[in-house]
C-alpha cells in the first residue's frame, strides 16, 4: 500500500513539474518578467528569473534579458565563475545566456564582451569564454548587416 501511495505521489509530482515547465506565459508572468528582465545584475537573479519566466522570453522581455546579460558581462566580468557554476547545473540556462548576447545589445558592449572573452578568461573557463566571444561576434555581424541595410535618410 505504501509503495502504491508513494508511486502515486511521485507521478503527481512529475506531472505537476512537467506542467509548470510546459505552461505558456500568462499575462501576470509577462508583466512580472517585463518589469524585472532588464534590471537583473547577478547570475543568480538572471537564473531565478529564467526559471520563473523562460516561457515569456520574447519581444520586450527578451530585449530586457539581453540588457541584463550585457550589463553583467561588461560591468561584472569577475562573476563569470558564477555563470560557469550555473551552466554546469543547467545547460539550457547557459544557452539562454548565449542567446541574449545579441544584436539588440549596444555594439560597444558587444565589443567589450568579445575583448574580455579573448583577453580576461580565467583558467577553466575557456569554453565559456569561447562561446561568449562567438556570440558577441555573431551579434556584431548581425548588427552591422542591419546598419548596412538601413536606407540613408535625407533631411
Amino acid at each position: 500500500m505504501h509503495r502504491i501511495l508513494a508511486s502515486l505521489v511521485l507521478i503527481l509530482f512529475v506531472c505537476g513539474v512537467g506542467y509548470a515547465q510546459d505552461r505558456g506565459c500568462t499575462d501576470s508572468d509577462s508583466k512580472r518578467a517585463e518589469s524585472e528582465a532588464e534590471t537583473l545584475r547577478s547570475w543568480d537573479s538572471v537564473y531565478k528569473s529564467y526559471s520563473l519566466y523562460r516561457n515569456c522570453d520574447d519581444g520586450a522581455i527578451a530585449e530586457g534579458y539581453s540588457e541584463s546579460v550585457a550589463r553583467i558581462l561588461v560591468d561584472h566580468w569577475n562573476t563569470l565563475p558564477g555563470l560557469a557554476d550555473l551552466a554546469k547545473k543547467n545547460e539550457q540556462f547557459f544557452r539562454f545566456v548565449l542567446r541574449h548576447v545579441d544584436a539588440t545589445d549596444d555594439d560597444n558592449d558587444l565589443r567589450k564582451i568579445r575583448a574580455k572573452a579573448a583577453t580576461q578568461c580565467r583558467a577553466g573557463l575557456s569554453g565559456i569564454c569561447r562561446d561568449l566571444k562567438k556570440a558577441a561576434n555573431s551579434a556584431l555581424e548581425e548588427s552591422n548587416s542591419f546598419q548596412q541595410d538601413k536606407p540613408l535618410s535625407h533631411h
